[in-house]
């Protein structure tokens, strides 16, 4: 039978590859037209720089865990710990997207 940590960690990391997909292309090919709370009214580059910067780290959060969890199984504190740094990544990720702290 397959340990549900392999399977667990896994999908932790197809989830943080699918994150990382999508973050590259805001960050580095510019398509902030991909970001929900994009405001069309924000410097494109200001958004791809600091939302999809955001966004790269939550990936990179999310396949670091998921190659912990692989390596020495579940932790609910450090699962804990995870959904909190995403959910305030997210939000800021939301903030940057809509103009926050662009020199206007």
């Amino acid at each position: 039978m397959v340990d549900p940590n392999l399977i667990s960690g896994a999908v932790w990391i197809v989830c943080g590859l699918a994150i990382l997909g999508l973050a590259s292309l805001i960050a580095f090919r510019g398509r902030v037209d991909l970001h929900a709370n994009y405001d069309e009214s924000v410097d494109p580059a200001y958004a791809a720089r600091w939302a999809g910067g955001t966004a790269l780290v939550m990936g990179l959060l999310v396949v670091a865990y998921g190659i912990r969890e692989l390596r020495h199984g579940f932790q609910p504190q450090l699962l804990a710990g995870l959904v909190v740094a995403l959910l305030v990544l997210s939000y800021l990720s939301k903030l940057f997207a809509g103009g926050f702290g662009a020199g206007e």
